[in-house]
């Protein structure tokens, strides 16, 4: 199995994202929500699809954030705009899902 590949020109200024709960869990809702904004069931299938390749391959999305490797998915028979979608909205999601439910961060 071939990791993800780090993409040097998105790879400035990425950290970890800090995200609250058990990281596969975070997966899975992120591929949920992904899917919550398209109302066609194939492209939904295909988030979950995405999903399900993540895990299966034991990344988190902090992993698929820093790799930024669309092509990654794209050679485990995800749709190409499926793809990308996948790796660029994490940041988006993490951040929405901060406003509805804030970090709280111990010293």
């Amino acid at each position: 199995m071939t990791a993800p590949t780090a993409d040097p020109a998105g790879s400035k200024d990425v950290g970890a994202l800090k995200i609250p709960g058990f990281r596969d869990i975070a997966v899975k809702e992120y591929g949920e929500w992904l899917a919550s904004n398209v109302s066609d069931e194939t492209l939904k299938a295909a988030f979950q699809q995405a999903s399900d390749v993540t895990l299966s391959d034991g990344f988190d999305l902090d992993h698929i954030y820093k790799d930024r490797n669309p092509d990654f998915f794209v050679g485990k028979g995800i749709k190409p705009g499926i793809a990308r979608s996948f790796v660029e909205n994490i940041r988006e999601w993490v951040e929405n899902m901060k406003k509805a439910v804030p970090v709280v961060e111990t010293v």
